[in-house]
Order: structure tokens, then C-alpha cells, then sequence
């Protein structure tokens, strides 16, 4: 535990029996880490169905898609353990926004030869998709604007 001269003089600690530095920053590293785990999430739910992608020759184009995405988040994420910049932020929330809205668009309309989806709300690997992408989408905004205000 680090000792500091505080205001007046006063010795004060820059560990708190939580962990270590303010509350500010601690919040800061559970966001960044929250926001890393939801982007690795995204990219593993959509490794588990690319296979199945593929195997559409029709449509193989939506495999392309996930393995750009796939790519797209590991290097979200990456950025992410690096830096805790709006930039870094955006780019999350644009990778979990992106396949939240093909999702949509695909089971509403479909997507140009792929319409076996259309209907199929519920299909487990693309809800659970919605919900990381939810998460890390308001996560996003959330350090984004508290960045905002902070100058960063």
C-alpha cells in the first residue's frame, strides 16, 4: 500500500481495501474487461455457426461476413486492453451494433440468398448473439459519453 501526501500534508493511501487506485479507474478496468469478454463472446457465437455458413454455397458470402467479424472483435478487443479512448469505444459498439442489425434484417426480409431465416427468431446461438451485443453496445455508449465529459 503506497503512502502519499494528501491535501494539507496528510499521508493517504492510493490503495483502498477494494483494489488498488480510485473508484473512477477500477470502474474504468471492470468496463474495459466487461467490454474485451462481450467482443471475444461475439466472436466465439459467431465461430460456432460459421461452419454452418460455409456449407451454404449459395450464401457463402455470410461466412466472408463472420470472419470479418470474428477478425473485427479480436481486434476490438485488443485495442481495448490497449486503450480506454472513445475511438476504441466506437468501434465496439459498431461491432456489436452491425450484426445485431443483419440479424434483424435477415430474420425480417433476408438477406440476398439466404432467406431459410426468415421468421426464425429464436434460433439459440442468435439470441444469445442479441444479448452480448446489447450489453456491449450500451457498455459502449455508457464509456463513451462518461469520456466524453472526462476530456479523453
Amino acid at each position: 500500500m503506497a503512502m502519499t501526501a494528501g491535501p494539507g500534508g496528510r499521508r493517504t493511501t492510493t490503495e483502498t481495501a477494494g483494489g488498488r487506485g480510485d473508484p473512477r479507474a477500477r470502474r474504468a478496468m471492470t468496463q474495459r474487461t466487461l467490454g474485451v469478454a462481450g467482443l471475444v463472446a461475439i466472436a466465439l457465437i459467431h465461430y460456432a455457426d460459421a461452419s454452418s455458413k460455409y456449407a451454404a454455397a449459395d450464401a457463402r458470402y455470410i461466412f466472408w461476413l463472420y470472419a470479418a467479424l470474428i477478425f473485427g472483435c479480436a481486434l476490438g478487443a485488443g485495442l481495448l486492453i490497449l486503450r480506454d479512448t472513445r475511438p476504441v469505444w466506437t468501434v465496439a459498439a459498431l461491432l456489436a451494433a452491425t450484426p445485431s442489425v443483419s440479424y434483424a434484417i435477415n430474420r425480417t426480409i433476408g438477406l440476398p440468398r439466404a432467406t431459410d431465416d426468415i421468421g426464425n427468431w429464436l434460433e439459440p446461438l442468435g439470441v444469445a448473439s442479441l444479448i452480448v451485443e446489447a450489453l456491449v453496445f450500451a457498455l459502449s455508449v455508457v464509456r463513451i459519453k462518461r469520456l466524453g465529459r472526462n476530456g479523453a
